[in-house]
């Protein structure tokens, strides 16, 4: 059963395949067409969530072949009624291979006037599908979002450039490397596309050769993902105009190799986003890592997301970085960073309530209050103690080299207690055991960082 505004409806009802003509063979026959349109909708919605569920998580779509505006317009007369005078019902639809124009023509037809969400996925070069494109191109006022995958010198990216798209909202396009190679002293440059304006654009995501081929206008974007890993990435100018156009950034990505790599001795003008408060960053080259920090002046930042990202590879950037006083999340996807290297990124970045590494997630400084008042509580004299292990090596020490094996076991369980009653430390949604947690704990926790938190509390 499913709800919408008090009235119950057995979901089985949305899938019965049935002959009958009679509009007052089901519980909603006597419904009014707009509770009924909404009943529909609510149903469509629920349909597509669960199919974008399975797919996120690489499952195969369990759920029936035909969509479901279609199942139920086929039901009864007074279902088919209603679905075809619901516009919103038909405004999702896909150009591909294979495809049949018939549909295509039947929800274009049905969507009436309503805002379209549109996929062009290397459409056929035949003369029905230009039709149909043209048909498309030619209502673009109508488009809310685009999803446009193909060829640098297809039909579909030739007419993509001049149109005017006022009410899209999202945008994504993939342009295919060309077929033929640069000619010697051949230049390319940015093309842009939607030169008509898109003054609502919120989202865009630029994959392949769309960075240099199918740039939307940016000022109005808050959201951008940039995905590329050819052999031809951006130049540090292109890449700053880019971004320069982009002045409402607020969440920002960036996947392979997007910009060039520069020597270490180029000077480089920073590009400031005023506005970002998420930067992500995924690179199988690690000199892009500090590449893009360095280079990118966030100063409200308040996460930041690194995934792949070695040890090494964040150094140009800790040994210079810039301050980023409102930083509350770091990230670390399957990267490999040694404890000292987290603690210096603990104490670069003050502001940190969040650290999240091999999908456990943490409040840093949560972890060192609890850690702290558990030395101070066994009367171990905190920071002689922390002073004195320091004294003896150049590397900072850690809880394992501080602490014998049964305070170490008091505070696992002190610690275990604490992420009951006092939830600092995420696990539910990680691949660790607390006890896997703990090992690693007590070689992030370290006497440099333990003897200022301790301080602190003195």
């Amino acid at each position: 059963m499913f709800a919408t505004k008090g009235i119950l409806v057995p979901v089985q009802l949305m899938e019965r395949d049935t002959s009958s003509t009679s509009p007052f063979d089901c519980p909603v026959g006597n419904l009014p067409v707009e509770v009924h349109s909404t009943i529909f909708l609510i149903g469509q919605a629920i349909e597509r969530l669960e199919r974008e569920m399975e797919i996120l998580d690489d499952e195969e779509f369990t759920g029936p072949s035909s969509p479901f505006e279609v199942r139920v317009s086929h039901v009864n007369a007074r279902w088919r009624s209603v679905a075809l005078s619901t516009g919103q019902l038909w405004t999702d639809f896909v150009v591909q291979p294979g495809y049949s124009s018939e549909s295509v023509k039947a929800y274009f037809s049905r969507s009436k006037q309503c805002l379209l969400d549109i996929q062009l996925r290397n459409c056929p070069e035949t003369s029905i599908t230009n039709n149909i494109l043209s048909a498309l191109f030619q209502d673009s006022i109508r488009w809310r979002s685009c999803i446009i995958e193909a060829g640098l010198d297809s039909w579909t990216m030739n007419h993509i450039v001049p149109i005017a798209a006022p009410n899209l909202e999202r945008v994504e396009f993939v342009v295919k490397a060309p077929d033929r190679a640069r000619r010697f002293g051949e230049v390319w440059q940015g093309r842009p596309v939607l030169n008509g304006g898109c003054p609502g654009l919120k989202e865009a995501t630029l994959r392949g050769f769309a960075l240099h081929f199918a740039r939307p206008p940016l000022s109005s974007v808050t959201r951008l993902h940039l995905d590329y890993r050819g052999h031809l990435p951006l130049s540090y100018d292109e890449f700053r105009a880019l971004l320069t156009n982009a002045p409402s950034l607020e969440n920002f990505s960036i996947n392979g190799v997007v910009i060039e790599s520069t020597p270490h001795n180029h000077t480089r003008t920073v590009i400031v986003l005023p506005k970002l408060l998420r930067l992500g960053i995924s690179s199988p080259h690690g000199q892009v890592y500090s590449g893009i920090l360095l280079t990118v002046k966030a100063p409200l930042l308040q996460s930041l997301i690194l995934e792949g990202a070695q040890d090494s590879d964040l150094d140009p950037f800790l040994d210079a970085p810039y301050d980023l006083p409102h930083l509350r999340s770091f990230s670390l996807c399957g990267s490999a960073f040694a404890p000292s290297k987290l603690n210096k990124i603990y104490v670069l970045f003050p502001s940190l309530e969040e650290i999240v590494v091999m999908d456990v997630v943490f409040n840093p400084s949560e972890i060192l209050r609890v850690v702290s008042e558990f030395i101070r509580d066994l009367g171990l004299a905190p920071s002689h103690l922390i002073q004195s292990t320091l004294s003896t090596s150049q590397e900072p020490q850690t809880l394992k080299l501080m602490l014998n094996p049964d305070q170490r076991s008091e505070l696992r369980e002190l610690l275990q207690q604490r992420l009951i009653d006092e939830e600092v430390v995420d696990l539910d949604n990680s691949k660790w055991s607390f006890i896997k947690f703990f090992d690693w704990l007590q070689n992030f926790v370290t006497a440099e960082i333990l003897l200022s938190v301790t301080t602190q509390h003195m």
